[in-house]
């Protein structure tokens, strides 16, 4: 089985906003809210439920270009769905997740 790529349009895209919320009495509430800002102008909300093993890599300066978030439900984990991998040799973030939510905006507020 192949593992579907929901998501790789992170070209000269930047991280503006990173929230990671965690619930200390229950990992299953822990999620991870990003906002990314390309350079056109466009603005992106990201938001992962159900996070785990969340590696943010030394020297990581908020850059995306290398980042990619894959369907792996084919692997059948009970615990993710959801995989953010980084794949460029730089410094970037991976962790996997139940669910994800995108919307756009014109805008960060």
């Amino acid at each position: 089985m192949s593992e579907k790529v929901l998501f790789a349009d992170f070209v000269n895209t930047d991280l503006v906003e990173f929230k990671y919320n965690i619930d200390p009495w229950d990992s299953l509430n822990s999620s991870i809210e990003m906002v990314s800002h390309d350079r056109t102008g466009r603005f992106r909300r990201f938001k992962f439920k159900n996070v785990s093993n969340l590696i943010i890599e030394d020297g990581f300066t908020g850059y995306l270009g290398g980042m990619v978030i894959v369907d792996i439900s084919c692997r059948q984990w009970s615990h993710a769905q959801i995989e953010v991998q980084n794949f460029e040799s730089g410094s970037g973030i991976c962790f996997l997740a139940m669910s994800l939510e995108i919307s756009s905006a014109a805008e960060f507020r």
